[in-house]
Parts: C-alpha cells; structure tokens; sequence
C-alpha cells in the first residue's frame, strides 16, 4: 500500500556495493549472508534512515537485543525473516516491511486500520444512487451523475499513471455538474506524485497543504527543515465548486494527502470517517542476500505542523458506515453529501 515515493510502487535504492571482476584489494571482501550479519544490517538501516523512533517512543537498541540472539539462532531464512518481521512489527507502522526472495507479499504490520469494517460497498453506489456509472479502463475510476447537479468521482487507487487523464476523461463527461462528490474510501494509496497531480483538478491557485521533514543524521532525532507540501492547479480544467470528499479508515499513505490537500480547499467538505493515519514516506533497500525491505523516512505534518501518524486525519462530518447500512443496501456518508450539496 501507500506511496511510491510512498507505498506500492516505490524507486529501489541498492545499499549492496556492485562486485567486478577486480580482486579484493581493490572492491572489499563480498557482502555477508550470515544470518546474523542480515539482521545487523536491516538493524543499522533502520538505526540510521527510519524516522518515527521518537514520535512512537522506541527504544530501538532495546529491541535489537531482545531479537538478535533469535536470528543467530535462526536455522533456515524462513525462521531468520520471521525474527526480522516480528521485530520490524514492533515499529507498528504499515510502511514498514520485509520481503524475501520468492514471496509474493511484503512481511508487514496489520493495524487497526487494515482490519477495521467499513461496510463499504461500491456496488450499492453504481446499483442504488449513480445514473450510468461509468468504470475507466484501469479500474481506478469510476463516475456518474446523483442527480442533474451533482456529480459522483469514485477514486479507488492512485497507483495507475493513467489515473490524471481518467480523472480529465470523467470530468468532462460531467460538466453539468455544479457539486461534486470525490470518493476515496477504501483506498489504500499508491503514488504520492499522482495523488497530488490528482489533487491539482480541483485547486484554484498553489497552496501548502502539509509539510515533511526527513531524517539526515545518526541521532535519532536528526532532520531536515519542514519543507512544503503544494497543490498547484493541473490538468486541462479544474473543478471549483463545492465539493465533498468521502473518508474511512482505510484511507492510507498517498490517499490520505490527497485529503490532506482538499482540506485546504476552499468549498471542501470532508465526510465520513478518520483515515488511517499511514504518513511516512517510505524508502525501499537491499539486503545482500536478495531480499529487501522498506522504511519509512519522514514525517509529514499538516498545515499547522501537527503530525498525524498513527492518529489520522478527521472528517469535517462524522459518518460511520454500519452492519445495517450494508444490510439495506445504502450509503449513509454518501446520503449525508447529497443532504449537504442540496441545501446549499
């Protein structure tokens, strides 16, 4: 999940010295795959890179050595990243995970948020409340009209780089919309840089939205400057009218600024409910023996400079999806947007 430059998708950053046909003399010796020295150097990248140590109050030293007696006395790779992923958990933080070589899905922290029941049913939208709902073809949009004035923008993931001219597609296909609904419930992130380009379809002018720092020094308490999170207008048009963005819990990383950047917008209403609270900026690296793991590096800040990891942003109106909403197939935050864009 989350950003690449935050979560799904992310650069890799080699920390694994490139060998030539040199001798040693001249390149070093080969990196290690002793078991123990894996989990050293995961323990030292994080020691060094990882950002929320303070924020979150761990003793980092602590752990590693309640653990690295464990991964010494590891006998295959399975049990070795197992030690490593249950130590990694006790960061409690879903940018943060392992993957081996051969698995198919990071080894990562579940929170609350991954488990919490939204009752979200996309298919109650399209059946129940939007007039020829519309998919675009990476499945990431999906549009329609809740009446002649008020237009529906599902947004399901930011990952696809079609994702800005879907968007366009779907908003010029409801320019008779004066009020529009953005739905990002459920969305578990993606690209930072597309959330954001996504955000610019609705900014009349650039605006700070948030603020980052990064760590850049051995203590654990060593980072840059705040430097500015901006939404600048972008694409062919920008919607400027009023407009309602849906949230719930399982909002993540890259979902999660583009709220923080429609909250700085003029005409915004959030409803629903807090997002997850999965702001670090998360960094991919390899380990000597193939596999890799990634880190989060920042922390990000909303405009007035209050972090939000682990807490989440919340919602302008609270609306929490129920058991029964799901049972008679309707959408009470939905219901609630329609309510407020009707009485303006």
């Amino acid at each position: 999940m989350m950003k690449a430059s935050r979560a799904i998708g992310l650069a890799l950053g080699a920390c694994v010295a490139v060998t030539t046909a040199c001798s040693d003399a001249l390149v070093g010796p080969a990196p290690s795959t002793d078991r123990g020295a894996i989990f050293d150097e995961v323990w030292h990248q994080f020691d060094l890179h990882y950002s929320f140590f303070q924020l979150k109050k761990i003793n980092w030293d602590s752990l590693g050595g309640v653990y690295r007696p464990e991964a010494e006395a590891a006998s295959t790779d399975d049990q070795l990243a197992s030690v490593i992923a249950n130590m990694l958990a006790e960061l409690k933080d879903v940018h943060v995970s392992l993957t081996p070589t051969g698995v198919t899905a990071p080894m990562r922290y579940l929170s609350t948020a991954d488990t919490t029941q939204t009752f979200f049913d996309a298919s109650v939208i399209a059946n129940r409340y939007v007039s020829t709902a519309t998919t675009s073809p990476s499945g990431s949009v999906t549009y329609g009209m809740l009446s002649p004035t008020i237009g529906y923008l599902r947004i399901a993931s930011f990952q696809s780089d079609a994702l800005s001219t879907e968007v366009d597609g779907a908003m010029d296909a409801m320019r008779s919309a004066s009020s529009l609904v953005v739905d990002v419930r459920n969305n578990s992130g993606g690209k930072y840089a597309i959330a954001v380009d996504v955000a610019g379809r609705f900014a009349d002018r650039s605006q700070t939205y948030g603020f980052v720092r990064y760590r850049n020094g051995q203590s654990h308490d060593a980072f840059t400057g705040y430097a500015d999170e901006t939404v600048s207008p972008s694409g062919a048009r920008q919607f400027h009218g009023p407009l309602y963005v849906l949230s719930n819990r399982r909002d993540f990383s890259s979902a999660e600024d583009f709220i923080l950047a429609m909250r700085v917008r003029q005409n915004t209403t959030i409803v629903g409910d807090t997002t997850a609270g999965a702001s670090g900026g998360p960094m991919v690296r390899e380990l000597p023996n193939g596999w890799t793991f990634q880190l989060s590096e920042w922390i990000e800040y909303t405009p007035s400079k209050q972090t939000f990891e682990g807490v989440g942003l919340a919602p302008d109106v609270f609306v929490r999806g129920t058991a029964a909403d799901r049972a008679q197939k309707v959408d009470g935050a939905l219901e609630r947007a329609i309510a407020l864009a009707q009485s303006r």
